[in-house]
Formats: C-alpha cells, sequence, structure tokens
C-alpha cells in the first residue's frame, strides 16, 4: 500500500447556507409545504438517482387556481449557472405548465394544491449533477425555486460513521469515513477533478468537502479525514403531530378552533442531555385522520412555538427543519413577546414534523447546537456524494452515492 497523504494538498472546504443559498427564491407567505422528494417514506430526499421518478409538490394558500409553469435549470457543482445548452442535459422542454392542479376539499384553508412528476412527456432529465426548479407565475415572475441532486452510481463508496477520535470531540461529534471502488471507471487527475461531499440528514445545503484521498488500495480509495470530517452530532429532532382536528396528538399540549386550529406544542427549553427519540432525522410527512386523501383534505393549522429559556440577547433564534429545507430565515424566527418567551407562529399542513433550533450571532453565523446540544450517541444520516469533471470535459458528473447511519457506532 502506497500512501500519498500530503497535508499541504489536502483541500477541505465546510459549506453551510453559502452559495446555494443565493441562487434560491423563497416561496412568498402563501405557498406552502413545498416539497421535492425521491418518493421515500417517511424520510424523503432531494436527491434523486438519474431516471427514478421526482415527486414535486406545493399548495398555494391563495387557492385562485393559477396557471404555474416549472422550469428546470442545471447548475455546476458550486451551484454557479452552467454553459450546457438546455438541449444537452434536458430531453423535451425545460419548462412546462403544471397541468395537475386539485382545490382542497371540506378545509377551513382554502387552497390550491400542485404536484409534479418527472420525468414526464415533456421533461426528462438527462445528465446527473445540480439543480433547481422554478415555479413562474403568469406574470413570468419567479414564484419560488428548490434545490435538487441528481446522481448516477458508475461507482460504489462505502461509508462509515465512527466515533471522534480526538477525546475533546468524542462526546459530541461523528467522524464519517469512506471509500470510493472505482470498479474500473476511468478517473483521471482526481485532485483536480474529483470532489467528495458529506451531508447530514438530508440536508443539502450543509456539508463537507474532500478533494483528495488520503491513501489508495488498488481500485479502493480510502478517505480518512479524523480531524476534518467531524459533524456535531446535535440531539434527536424535536418533534409533534396535528393529525387529529379534535383529539389528543403527540408533542402538543392543547389546541383549540379560532378561524383555523391553533396547536401549541409544549413549550422548549435547552436540553442538557441527550433525550431519545424515534424521530425521522429532521423530516417531514402529511397525514390527517380525517382524510382520505391528504393533498387535497388535509387542513392547515396555525402551530405557535414557544422557547421559554433565556437567550444571549445576541443571538437570534429559529426554527428549522425539512419543512422549510432547514433555512434559517425571518419568517422562521421567534421573537420575545410580552411574557418574555420567544414565539414563532407558522402555518402548516396537518402532519408528523421534526424541527430544532439554530441560532445565528452578529456575524449571521448558525449554531445548530447551542440550544439542544450535541451528543455522540444521537442517530443521523450521512450521505457522501461523489462529483467528477473530467479531464476537457463541459460539465460535472455525479459518479457516486453511499449511505451510512450512526446507530452503526452505538
Amino acid at each position: 500500500m502506497k500512501n500519498y497523504f500530503n497535508l499541504l494538498f489536502i483541500l477541505v472546504f465546510f459549506t453551510s447556507y453559502g452559495q446555494m443559498s443565493q441562487v434560491i427564491v423563497q416561496p412568498p407567505y402563501y405557498i406552502k409545504t413545498a416539497l421535492i422528494s425521491d418518493g421515500q417514506f417517511p424520510k424523503s430526499s432531494p436527491i434523486i438517482k438519474l431516471g427514478n421518478t421526482l415527486y414535486f409538490s406545493f399548495d398555494d394558500l391563495q387557492a385562485d387556481e393559477k396557471e404555474y409553469t416549472y422550469k428546470i435549470i442545471r447548475f455546476d457543482e458550486n451551484w454557479h449557472p452552467t454553459d450546457l445548452a438546455v438541449s444537452e442535459y434536458i430531453n423535451g422542454f425545460d419548462s412546462d405548465i403544471i397541468t395537475d392542479v386539485n382545490n382542497a376539499t371540506g378545509t377551513l384553508q382554502s387552497y390550491t394544491h400542485y404536484q409534479l412528476k418527472i420525468p414526464n412527456e415533456s421533461t426528462k432529465i438527462l445528465l446527473s449533477g445540480n439543480y433547481i426548479i422554478q415555479v413562474i407565475d403568469e406574470d413570468d415572475e419567479i414564484t419560488f425555486s428548490i434545490p435538487f441532486i441528481v446522481y448516477e452510481k458508475k461507482i460504489n463508496i462505502g461509508v462509515q460513521v465512527k466515533w471522534a477520535n480526538d477525546v475533546r470531540k468524542k462526546d459530541q461529534w461523528q467522524i464519517v469515513d469512506f471509500s470510493l471502488y472505482k470498479q474500473s471507471f476511468p478517473i483521471r487527475n482526481e485532485t483536480q477533478s474529483l470532489s467528495t461531499r458529506i451531508f447530514q440528514n438530508n440536508d443539502i445545503s450543509y456539508y463537507k468537502e474532500f478533494h483528495q484521498p488520503t491513501f489508495y488500495k488498488g481500485e479502493e480509495w480510502v478517505y480518512h479525514y479524523p480531524n476534518d470530517a467531524v459533524f456535531e452530532s446535535i440531539n434527536e429532532f424535536r418533534q409533534f403531530e396535528t393529525k387529529d382536528l379534535r383529539g389528543i396528538n403527540y408533542g402538543i399540549q392543547y389546541n383549540e378552533l379560532k378561524q383555523l386550529y391553533e396547536f401549541y406544542p409544549y413549550k422548549d427549553t435547552y436540553r442538557e442531555h441527550y433525550l431519545f427519540y424515534n424521530d425521522i432525522n429532521g423530516a417531514y410527512f402529511i397525514k390527517s385522520d380525517q382524510a382520505d386523501d391528504v393533498s387535497i383534505e388535509a387542513d392547515y393549522v396555525h402551530v405557535h412555538f414557544i422557547f421559554s429559556d433565556i437567550l444571549d440577547t445576541r443571538k437570534r433564534l429559529f426554527v428549522v427543519g425539512q419543512f422549510n429545507n432547514f433555512t434559517p430565515s425571518d419568517e422562521y424566527e421567534l421573537k420575545q413577546n410580552s411574557n418574555g418567551e420567544y414565539e414563532c407562529t407558522l402555518t402548516l399542513k396537518q402532519g408528523y414534523y421534526n424541527y430544532m433550533y439554530v441560532t445565528k450571532n452578529e456575524d449571521n453565523q448558525i449554531d445548530i447546537a447551542e440550544i439542544s446540544g450535541s451528543y455522540a450517541q444521537t442517530e443521523n444520516d450521512y450521505t457522501v456524494l461523489v462529483y467528477y469533471r473530467a479531464p476537457g470535459a463541459r460539465y460535472t458528473e455525479v459518479i457516486g452515492i453511499g449511505k451510512a447511519n450512526s446507530d452503526q457506532i452505538k
């Protein structure tokens, strides 16, 4: 075994809410439950295998049956617009009218439900890579957009989650080791042409990136970065459900009917130790005991998040999860109320939700563990993607995927 490990040539990057956020248009107040999914239940992902079905849906609370158009745009590995012609990555049309449209029935909140599957008769994606789907209104304005990633399996990836080696991080962090198995797939000039990214809990805005294996074992390329491929383990996600408008719901202290149903989860505080829950790692799904077709019969409710502990006055507090693409934007900030508690009210479709709190400091740096802590026994999902641009090629492919869960280290 020949060791090529050299600290001078290792490129390690950490990205969170970075370049990708600059090309995303956040939904307006009347667009809710916008989700791109691979169709897996209950933990759906915006990382889709090339040729498999991408499921996209959203609700418009203005309920006026707008004629929305979708548009698929390809980006490079760093979320810059591609130089490729549309015909090189789309078979058919990159945009078309969304025709699967239905109005809500039997709900207090009126809304129109839109849904789309790709590939369809108009659009088929031809290349792996980074993409955004835009939703465009009748005035040709972008209403909102959502990112997703398409991958192929040209190589295999083995992934393993371990305890952190550093004794200072062992109780709070998890380390991800992985290996690429080339299977004779030709990879040339890997230091410049290959990048590998590790994602935690299907949050594609938050990753760590590595450009060079630490050593080679024939067709196996090993990535072992005990000081860099580490993630805060966080804590199990907080959770609640709103599936029963008139009965008992998990995680809900009480609810009441006003113009809509008002749901009050139990008040939250700092978590001082690890708490075990069977969560779904930040995901959510729509569910209603009163509905046969939840896409148009599940209602919208107001959910009142309350944090009743003391917060550093220099910090801002946000609630995030897959329901808002883990984005700590102004809409999801908890503000101090007259009782001195921090509160945020969100309009959410009936279902089961995981969520967590993050803070931002005065420099807009995000801390995902300040409120709930970070404990190595927490169960997390990890996904490794391999991006490859062959020397002389005009675009970058995603040539492999590997997955692992931290349960294996317990």
